[in-house]
C-alpha cells in the first residue's frame, strides 16, 4: 500500500521557532503522483449559540482567524509528464512560526442553550500531486508565550497585602501576607506550586486558608447583534464588537481547597509547597491559556486568609503562562522501517532546506538523519 507520513523535529514550538521536518513517501503500487505538495496552516475559531426568548430564537456566532494560511506549496516536481516511481523517499523542509501569534487551543460544550466550541489549531497537510487521495495531516502544538515584560529567567512575581487588626482602643497592627507561584511557566497537566508566607505581629491566630484556581474565558466576535437576550451575552457597540462569556459572567473556580485543620504555629507562619492540580477530576488536562483575536483564557490563585475574628486578607497571584498539554500523539509515533532506507529528495520550493541545514542538529531527531554540524537559525 502506498504511504505518506509528516514528521517534524518536535511536537511543541514556540511562537517565532522554526519547524523543521520531513514528509516520508513510500510507493509499493504504481500511482498518477508527479510531486509532493505541502500546506501549512493556522486557524482561531469559535461558534457560540445564543439562547433566546420566548418570542425569539438565539443566534449562531461565529468567527475566525487565520495566523498562517501556506497553501499549497510544491515541494517536489517530476519532470513533464514523469510519476513518482517506485521506492521510499523523503523530502525535507523547513517552515517558521509568527513571533506573534496564539497558543494552541481547544475547548468546547456541545449541549443545550449555550452550545459553543473555541480553538485554535496549527497544522502541516503532505499530499501527492496527482493522487491527493495519498495524504496526512500532522497537528503542532504552539505554547502560549510569556508577556513581554516578562523573561522565562525573571524569578516568580510576588503579591501581598496587610491585614490591620485592632489593639486596645487606638493601636492597630499588621499581619503581612506575601503569596507567590515557585516558577513563571506551568504545563497543562501538571501541579503547579504555590508559597504563601505570613508574618503575624497581632494577637489574633489565622483560622483558615482558601485557595482557589480561577479561570476567565471570553469569545469575542467581530460586529454586534441586537437584540440578543443571553446573558452570557455583552455587545460593545462603540468598539463594535461581541464579548460572549461561555461560562457565566462570573469567573470559573476550576479548583478549590480550604485548609484549617493543621496547628495554629503551621498557619500563622504560611504554607509551603502548596500542590494545585493543572487537570480537571478526570485527570484531562485543563485548557491551556490563550491571548487570541477572538478568543482570550487565563488563570489565576485567589487567596483568602481568614482570621478568627473573622478579618480577611485577600491576594490574587496571577498564572501568566500555562502552556498547552503535551503533544501526546507525536510523543507515541513509531516510525515503520522503510523510512529508514528512504532517498532524500531536496526540492527547490521556499519550504526547502540545504544540504548544510540537513546536516545539522535541528533534523537529529528525525528518523534517517543525524547531525554533522550545528546551525543558530
Amino acid at each position: 500500500m502506498n504511504e505518506i507520513i509528516l514528521r517534524t523535529n518536535k511536537g511543541e514550538y514556540n511562537p517565532g521557532e522554526n519547524i523543521y521536518g520531513v514528509v516520508y513517501l513510500n510507493i509499493c503500487n504504481p500511482t498518477a503522483g508527479r510531486g509532493v505538495r505541502l500546506k501549512f496552516e493556522g486557524l482561531e475559531s469559535i461558534t457560540y449559540s445564543c439562547s433566546g426568548n420566548a418570542d425569539h430564537e438565539g443566534p449562531v456566532l461565529s468567527d475566525s482567524k487565520y495566523y498562517i494560511d501556506a497553501k499549497d506549496v510544491t515541494l517536489y516536481i517530476c519532470e513533464e509528464t514523469e510519476v513518482v516511481g517506485i521506492g521510499a523517499y523523503c523530502f525535507p523542509f523547513k517552515v517558521s512560526l509568527l513571533s506573534e501569534i496564539p497558543g494552541s487551543f481547544s475547548s468546547e460544550n456541545g449541549t443545550g442553550n449555550g452550545k459553543w466550541q473555541a480553538s485554535v489549531h496549527y497544522w502541516l497537510k503532505a499530499e501527492l500531486i496527482g493522487a491527493e487521495s495519498i495524504s496526512t495531516v500532522q497537528f503542532l502544538v504552539v505554547n502560549h508565550p510569556l508577556p513581554s515584560f516578562l523573561l522565562p529567567s525573571d524569578p516568580p512575581m510576588a503579591v501581598d497585602c496587610r491585614i490591620e487588626v485592632s489593639h486596645f482602643l487606638f493601636l492597630k497592627k499588621s499581619m503581612h501576607v506575601t503569596a507567590k507561584l515557585t516558577k513563571q511557566v506551568w504545563q497543562s497537566g501538571d501541579v503547579a506550586k504555590l508559597r504563601i508566607i505570613i508574618t503575624n505581629n497581632t494577637d489574633v491566630n489565622v483560622s483558615r486558608i482558601t485557595i482557589k484556581l480561577c479561570r476567565e474565558l471570553i469569545l469575542v466576535k467581530r460586529g454586534i447583534v441586537i437584540p440578543c437576550y443571553d446573558p452570557n451575552v455583552t455587545v460593545d457597540e462603540e468598539n463594535d464588537r461581541t464579548y460572549i462569556r461561555p461560562k457565566g459572567a462570573d469567573p470559573e473556580v476550576v479548583w478549590e481547597n480550604t485548609i484549617a485543620a493543621c496547628s495554629q504555629d503551621v498557619l500563622n507562619k504560611g504554607l509551603d509547597n502548596i500542590r494545585i492540580p493543572l487537570r480537571n477530576e478526570q485527570e484531562i488536562p485543563i485548557e491551556s491559556s490563550v491571548a487570541g483575536s477572538h478568543i482570550q483564557c487565563y488563570y489565576y490563585v485567589d487567596i483568602s486568609v481568614t482570621l478568627q475574628n473573622n478579618q480577611e486578607g485577600n491576594l490574587t497571584v496571577p498564572i501568566y503562562c500555562l502552556i498547552h498539554a503535551k503533544n501526546t500523539e507525536f510523543l507515541a509515533w513509531k516510525p515503520p522501517s522503510w523510512v529508514y532506507e528512504t532517498e532524500v529528495i531536496m526540492g527547490k520550493s521556499i519550504f526547502s532546506v540545504s544540504q548544510s541545514v540537513l546536516r545539522s542538529e535541528a533534523f537529529s531527531d528525525i528518523p534517517r538523519f543525524q547531525a554533522l554540524s550545528h546551525i543558530d537559525d
